[in-house]
């Protein structure tokens, strides 16, 4: 049992990391549903503006979840810093467990509707009565074309996968401080933050990437129990994150290495999405010598964007505005409505037969629009923001 202590001070750069990866998520899915859904969009799967558009989604995916989870850990350090480990379950239960069930049992049904190849007719009366039970009865059935059958939490898979890890983790996650304090790892420190060992946690992601992607590829889906490379990707990041709160000197040591981690991201990020798209013999898992360089290079990249931003946002992002106190409060139902509004909004915007640009451009306007507009009706009731785990 940890003993309460005072609350540290806020951290501010990580609450623009965790906005801004959040609002990001718009454009983000947007332009995923228009290009890897099928049947969701009219435009021509091919061309140079669709081409770009995987490229940017391929980009953004390889460290933007992980980065999500970087914060979770950084701010579960921050949380256990002033609650006992009961505290911090109960907390988790409030934050994670009521929006994920709200989620599955209420808002998941009618992304879903939408989705094409859903329903053929689609009518208040035809979800109230057939399509919603039917979900109800097997969410883990409900899932849409391309993709396997999964529970039905949807894009709120980060809330169940943050869920079990910060569970799982916290035994781990108390003696860990526990060994800090202790000023045993002083010595680890110190090996961390000089002579450029700040860039060593990245053999992490490499070890994951190596040892369970030819059995489990990322990005194919978010089942859990059949995901196992993701959630150890992401499990990595939150201890990092976790650890890399604790002493100062790791937040010197990634200011003072920005100006080498930021074009080791541009540069890893280069080569691994050529290969990627032009050299799928090195990118296809597989326990090949040509795989394992692709994910070296890809688990490096990975943690080199996280510290890119992090000093980025350590350097210019350290203080707080109006804009940063409105989303810190929006950001989780944010998250948890963007998706939500923007497949049914999506169904009736690609009929307008937009073209490539103005098709993403409204979706992506709308989507937000309605998402602060659904928000500020969520945040103003008490059971709104209990189901949607906002604090009180």
């Amino acid at each position: 049992m940890i003993e309460s202590e005072s609350k540290p001070a806020r951290r501010y750069e990580l609450d623009w990391l965790r906005v801004l990866v959040i609002i990001n998520l718009v454009p983000l899915h947007a332009t995923w549903l228009m290009t890897y859904v099928p049947g969701f969009s009219y435009i021509p799967q091919k061309g140079l503006g669709v081409t770009v558009i995987k490229y940017y989604i391929s980009f953004v995916a390889y460290w933007h979840m992980p980065l999500l989870f970087f914060v979770a850990g950084a701010t579960t350090f921050i949380s256990l810093s002033y609650r006992s480990a009961g505290e911090y379950v109960l907390e988790r239960a409030k934050r994670l467990v009521v929006p994920l069930i709200f989620f599955v049992l209420v808002l998941w049904p009618l992304v879903l509707y939408f989705f094409p190849g859903s329903s053929d007719s689609r009518s208040f009366s035809d979800y109230l009565f057939r399509f919603w039970p039917k979900c109800l009865k097997a969410p883990h059935i409900c899932h849409y074309v391309g993709r396997p059958a999964q529970p039905g939490w949807g894009h709120l898979w980060f809330v169940s996968y943050l869920l079990v890890i910060s569970l799982v983790t916290l035994p781990l996650l108390i003696n860990c401080k526990k060994l800090l304090r202790s000023g045993l790892s002083d010595k680890s420190v110190n090996l961390v933050t000089k002579s450029g060992g700040i860039f060593l946690p990245g053999a992490l992601f490499v070890v994951v990437m190596v040892t369970l992607t030819p059995i489990w590829p990322l990005f194919y889906q978010h089942n859990l129990y059949q995901d196992w490379a993701y959630f150890f990707y992401h499990l990595v990041a939150f201890i990092l994150g976790f650890v890399f709160c604790f002493d100062d000197r790791f937040r010197q040591s990634v200011d003072r290495y920005l100006r080498l981690s930021l074009p080791l991201a541009i540069v890893s990020s280069v080569i691994v999405l050529v290969m990627r798209y032009s050299m799928p013999v090195f990118s296809t898992p597989s326990y090949h010598p040509r795989y394992f360089l692709y994910a070296t290079i890809f688990g490096f990249q990975t943690w080199f964007w996280i510290l890119a931003l992090l000093g980025l946002a350590g350097r210019f992002l350290s203080k707080s505005n109006r804009f940063l106190a409105y989303f810190s409060r929006a950001s989780y139902p944010f998250y948890i409505l963007h998706l939500t509004l923007m497949v049914p909004i999506g169904h009736y915007v690609v009929q307008w037969r937009l073209g490539l640009l103005g098709e993403s451009v409204l979706l992506c306007m709308l989507s937000f629009v309605a998402t602060i507009a659904v928000y500020e009706l969520v945040r103003r009731t008490k059971v709104t923001r209990f189901v949607f785990g906002m604090k009180a």
